[in-house]
């Protein structure tokens, strides 16, 4: 279908159980929590053994209730490479059961779009869920963890040794009972090969590599289908520092990207589609929020940054952070562009650990939001705020959407 997709996996291709299996992944593996790695399923119903896909239930939002023949519900969860996964496995799978599914039905999460998992572990499979793409399944198309955040020896100190070196990765999971079924998957890489050069001690190196995974999902007794996209766009403290010269339209490029993944995929008009995913950046710009008050301490104090502005002539600091917040928005502003629709806003709460809303979600078309709500993973480190969980998996909370269709 163009250049656009180059790896497509049809239902048959897709590996039910991928796991790296060099001899590196095997060592690693064996110093995994037990029970974090995936299990053995059974090809034909790609069920594992004791699997209990009932659980807990979530909060309800407010609304009548509706068939589940017409609702889609997604998750969107950055496991943050597990960085601050728990060691209790047992726990963890708890937790994660309670975030997942729910007594009825029509509330259990369906998707899952997973951004900085690792290749070879496997955690959603014991709470009922099979694992449709991952962006590892192509090379080129992927980057370890010490890769990715440019071997800074901070977010490496911060990293359980055993993870530095696994792949991380974009991964969508489809729900094992739900009556939504996978016909087709994919990877594209929208990262450009930028090699990010300043010095001013920022990190340096080739850009780390984005990607969006699809897959074309289709339900009983319904025409058109619909594409769960998962993506991850540059950004964070490493990359924003370039947003002056090279990163400058390179989130442009990666959301333009996303939707023309979508646009060469599809079959058919009627067809919909939902990304979702980390765009590192959010759209509220109070200059008394936390985002500001990142910027003030972590970009513009930034020799680099600094020293790019005197070659770009920005004299003005305000004109430098006028410039920042064009950068920070530009995601926004190309899905929009493209006629696309976003989920939700900042009134549902914030996903990061540092009071960002930077999780999104939007639609290539106006589509009904029967629920929206926050899914607390995290507990937020500014400002001495009240525990939201007592068992934190990642810096991120999920995001979980009942799309009714």
């Amino acid at each position: 279908r163009g250049c656009c997709c180059q790896a497509v996996y049809a239902p048959d291709r897709i590996p039910l159980n991928h796991r790296d299996m060099s001899a590196a992944g095997v060592a690693a593996s064996k110093t995994l929590p037990r029970n974090a790695a995936s299990r053995p399923r059974s090809r034909r119903s790609g069920r594992a053994a004791g699997d209990d896909v009932r659980g807990s239930s979530i909060p309800r939002a407010s609304g009548g209730a509706a068939s589940p023949m017409s609702m889609l519900n997604v998750m969107t969860l950055n496991l943050q490479y597990y960085s601050s996964y728990p060691m209790d496995a047992a726990a963890a799978t708890q937790s994660l059961r309670e975030g997942c599914h729910s007594g009825s039905k029509t509330r259990a999460i369906d998707v899952i779009a997973v951004q900085e998992g690792i290749a070879d572990i496997d955690v959603l499979s014991e709470v009922g869920y099979r694992r449709i793409i991952c962006s590892s399944w192509e090379q080129q198309k992927t980057q370890s963890v010490r890769e990715m955040v440019y071997h800074d020896g901070a977010a490496l100190k911060a990293c359980p040794e055993n993870l530095r070196d696994r792949i991380l990765c974009n991964q969508l999971y489809l729900r094992r009972n739900s009556d939504w079924t996978v016909e087709e998957a994919g990877v594209e890489r929208i990262s450009s090969n930028l090699d990010l050069q300043g010095g001013e001690g920022r990190c340096d190196g080739l850009l780390a590599v984005r990607t969006v995974v699809w897959a074309r999902l289709r339900q009983k007794g319904r025409d058109g289908a619909v594409y769960v996209m998962c993506t991850h766009f540059s950004g964070g403290r490493f990359e924003d520092q370039y947003f002056v010269q090279q990163l400058a339209q390179e989130r442009r490029l990666q959301a333009q990207k996303c939707v023309k993944a979508f646009m060469t995929v599809r079959r058919r008009e009627e067809d919909l589609a939902i990304l979702v995913g980390d765009f590192n950046a959010v759209e509220d710009l109070d200059r008394s929020g936390p985002m500001h008050c990142y910027y003030m301490s972590s970009i513009a104090t930034s020799e680099g940054v600094q020293a790019d502005a005197r070659r770009e002539q920005i004299a003005s600091p305000g004109d430098l952070e006028e410039r920042f917040m064009k950068y920070m928005v530009s995601p926004f502003a190309e899905v929009r562009a493209a006629g696309w629709t976003f989920a939700y806003n900042k009134s549902i709460g914030v996903t990061s650990a540092f009071g960002h809303l930077v999780d999104h979600m939007a639609t290539s078309r106006p589509v009904r939001i029967k629920r929206s709500e926050i899914y607390p993973f995290t507990n937020q480190k500014v400002g001495n705020k009240p525990l939201d969980t007592q068992l934190p998996l990642t810096d991120h909370n999920a995001v979980l959407v009942t799309f009714d269709l």
